[in-house]
């Protein structure tokens, strides 16, 4: 690529990681181009092309589902916020730089990519999350009522803080080093949040 001449803008700094990298999807999987300047599309279908994510996603928001009639059998604490830590626990969508090398080189390799992906990547995770506790919800409020506006606020500050620790380990502190895909999916690092937001979610229920 031609160097920028003085006083031009340097041409590197419009460049799209997106636009030359075909992520290779995890373990062999189909390889897809992501589409200029459209990173919550491209981790939806990054996500959408392994069947873990989805099964691990779908297994969460069937759980959102049934947690109210676990959670509520308990008399006189308030389990509602530990239903949010819970859902928060959706782990493998946590890890996608650790687990695609590629995709980390990409997504480091030019100017500018560190602000635009972990901020597209962070919404997207609290995005999931919240989905999870909007189901949640609606479970509650159908079987024992009494959801306001102050219990939606709490879902999406769980989704929020778990989306921004998530980013932010998997950016500073991503897992490398692994060998097969066992060490990946059992690493210790991959339970730091759900164990903050659980301890959140025991706090706020006192």
């Amino acid at each position: 690529m031609p160097e920028a001449k003085a006083g031009e803008p340097n041409p590197r700094k419009r460049l799209d990681a997106y636009v030359f990298f075909q992520p290779s999807i995890s373990y062999g999987k189909k390889r897809h181009t992501g589409r200029k300047g459209y990173i919550l599309r491209y981790l939806l279908r990054y996500i959408t092309s392994n069947k873990n994510y989805l099964v691990n996603t779908a297994g969460l928001w069937l759980i959102a589902g049934l947690l109210p009639l676990m959670l509520g059998q308990f008399d006189g604490l308030n389990t509602l916020p530990m239903g949010f830590a819970i859902l928060c626990m959706n782990t493998p969508i946590c890890i996608l730089l650790s687990c695609d090398p590629d995709l980390e080189q990409a997504v480091r390799l030019l100017p500018g990519q560190s602000v635009r992906f972990c901020g597209a990547y962070g919404l997207f995770i609290a995005l999931v999350n919240f989905t999870g506790s909007s189901v949640y919800l609606v479970s509650w409020q159908v079987i024992y009522g009494g959801i306001g506006i102050a219990e939606v606020l709490t879902a999406a500050g769980f989704a929020a803080a778990s989306a921004i620790l998530s980013v932010f380990l998997e950016w500073r502190y991503p897992i490398r080093g692994w060998k097969i895909e066992n060490d990946l999916w059992h690493h210790p690092r991959k339970y730091i949040v759900p164990v903050v937001m659980l301890l959140a979610g025991a706090v706020a229920g006192m």
